[in-house]
């Protein structure tokens, strides 16, 4: 956790300097359209955030399904343990060869 808080620090600190180093104002452009005329810094940043927002979003079903599904595995093991141990001589073996990975 250490470790994590200090990078963390570090990259605002690269961001910062960044940001003072780089104060000339550019214009961006879509097609014909100025999209943004400000700080090279803000510009390279907001890329960046943009980028990291189109690479997470897509991912966001699998959590979700991913979610369910463990959800779903916990219902059946409280199930399970509810039962007591007479359910326990119809459970499935614990051998690793009939375990079926998860999709």
């Amino acid at each position: 956790m250490r470790g994590a808080i200090l990078a963390a620090v570090f990259v605002l600190l690269l961001a910062t300097v960044f940001a003072i180093s780089n104060t000339e104002t550019v214009r961006v452009m879509f097609w014909q359209w100025p999209i943004y005329t400000g700080p090279v810094a803000l510009a390279v940043v907001g890329a960046g955030v943009i980028g990291a927002l189109l690479a997470y979003l897509p991912s966001l079903a699998r959590h979700a399904r991913l979610h369910r599904r463990v959800r779903d595995l916990e219902r059946r093991l409280a199930a399970h343990h509810a039962a007591g141990p007479e359910a326990a001589a119809d459970a499935p073996s614990d051998r690793i060869d009939e375990t079926r990975p998860l999709t």
